[in-house]
Parts: structure tokens; sequence; C-alpha cells
């Protein structure tokens, strides 16, 4: 736990988090376990959910009226559904405290930032970690989900100050990365969530084969389990992050199917240079990414 004096020197003294899952609940028991708050404060939509992350340890106290929470706090974090963040900004606005500021873990970033700064002018940042897991609930949280991990920040014309966020989020063991909503929200259509698309796709067909061979459950090993991981995420977080991100991910699927059509038409042709060029280039692809990713 960080000495009295350290936390007199943190920005955000009183902490709120809406949203007891899997993000939620880690970010509680990191700010609680590094001393970043002095108080931090949950809120959920059942009792039970906030009974256990007392159990562990992600929250001091908690409630059900979002409302009431953000008005005593310097800082709250929407860790809730996407579409579920742009319903709750105009209803929180009112009640965020002077000076108060709201910030959020949403995978798509556009639609957030302009419905927060149109509401809460100077007191918004949109934020989004890059960390996370096909778990879902606060079963799964863990206060080490953030160590390392890139935490976009991406503030629009009208956003709050992004020293103090940003001076937290190391805090918590992330790395800050500024750019603009749009930006992230191109880039994540392909990194993160064409991968998502893709994995629930793939798990279809391998269960299409349970129909046509008996052995496909024993038979799938590494590369389905690394592929599919993913595809037990929640469906409906997935729903919401493609409704708000709908042409940069219709871009990113329209790239990947002209690939695959590449492969297929060069297996009915029987091209042997071809198929083998298909998998180069992937090899060759994830090569530079990988060197980019050590580089940054």
């Amino acid at each position: 736990m960080a000495s009295d004096s350290c936390l007199h020197t943190m920005a955000y003294s009183s902490i709120c988090i809406i949203g007891m899952g899997l993000l939620g609940g880690s970010l509680g028991m990191a700010l609680k376990q590094r001393g970043l708050a002095r108080r931090v404060v949950g809120v959920a939509r059942r009792p039970e959910a906030l009974e256990r992350a007392r159990e562990l340890g992600s929250i001091d106290e908690g409630g059900l009226d979002a409302t009431a929470a953000v008005a005593g706090a310097d800082l709250t974090f929407l860790c809730v559904p996407v579409l579920a963040i742009t319903r709750l900004l105009p209803l929180l606005a009112p009640h965020v405290r002077a000076g108060g500021v709201v910030t959020d873990v949403g995978s798509t970033k556009t639609a957030i930032v302009d419905a927060g700064e149109s509401v809460l002018p100077g007191r918004f940042l949109g934020g989004h970690p890059m960390a996370g897991s096909e778990q879902a609930g606060i079963e799964g949280a863990d206060p080490l989900l953030f160590e390392g991990a890139t935490w976009a920040l991406t503030p629009g014309e009208a956003s709050a100050p992004v020293e103090p966020l940003s001076e937290l989020i190391t805090g918590l063991g992330a790395r800050p990365l500024l750019l603009p909503p749009e930006e992230h929200d191109r880039a994540v259509a392909a990194t993160s969530h064409l991968p998502h698309a893709t994995a629930a796709a793939l798990a279809r067909v391998v269960a299409d084969a349970l129909g046509e061979a008996e052995a496909a459950p024993r038979l799938a090993a590494g590369s389905y389990r690394d592929t599919t991981r993913v595809a037990a995420s929640s469906p409906e977080l997935w729903r919401d992050v493609c409704l708000t991100n709908r042409e940069p991910i219709l871009a990113a699927l329209g790239r990947m199917q002209g690939y695959l059509a590449e492969l297929a038409e060069a297996l009915r042709q029987d091209d042997v240079v071809a198929v083998e060029r298909f998998f180069r280039q992937g090899r060759e692809a994830k090569a530079r990414m990988e060197s980019a990713r050590r580089k940054g």
C-alpha cells in the first residue's frame, strides 16, 4: 500500500467504477493494491455483484445508484458495454461533481468521445486498455491485468486534461498511448475486432465438422485453441463493438475475404506457387508486425 504522503499527491482521491465485470473488477483491485486512490466505489446492477467485489478486494464500498456514486467521485471509469456507455453519459453528466472527470474502457472510441465531450466538455477523456480475456465477470478479475498493456487515450477537441489520467494509468503498470479516436477505431478494427469475428466464424466451421468427422474433437489441438480462444467472449459486448465501429470493421472484413478468396482460387486452379505464396506472405506480414511491436 502506498504511504499516506504519496496518497496526498494523487490527482484522484475518490474513484468510482461503474460496472463490476472483468475490467471493472481488475481495475478496482489494481487501484487498491497499488494505493492509487483513498476510496474506490463500485456500481453494479445487482447487490450480490457488489458484495463479491468487496470480498475480492475490488472496492471499498458500492451501490446501485450510478448518479449518486459519480457525485462524490474525482474520477469515474465507465466499465460497461459500448452502447451502455453512450446511454449512460447524458444521464450521469448533470451529477458529475465540479472538477470531476469521466473516462471509459470501451473498445470503440469515436462514438463515445463524441457523446462524452458533448455532455461533459473539458471533463471527459476516452480510454481503452488493450487488456482482457475471454472470461466475463468479476470472477476472472486480475490486479495484474493491465501490467505492460497499452492503454489508449483518445482526446477530442473538448477533452479533459490528459496528464493526470496518463499518470494514473502508468501507476497501474500500463503504457498510455495518445491518438485520435478515428485512428484508434481503424487500428482496432484490424487488430482486435476482426480477430474476434474470425474466431467466431472459425469456431462455427469446426463445430460443423462434428457432423462430418467424429474424430474432430480429438484432433482439435493447439491451432484450434489459439485461434478460437476469444470466440468464448461475451456476444453482447461484441455486438455493441461491431455496431459502433461498423465501417472500419467492414473494411477489415473485406480485406480478409479478399485474401481468403485468393487462396480458394489458387486451390481451384491447383496453383502450387500461389498457395505457397499465400502462406509466405502471411509469415512475412506477421514478422513485419512483430518487428514494429518491438520497436514501439
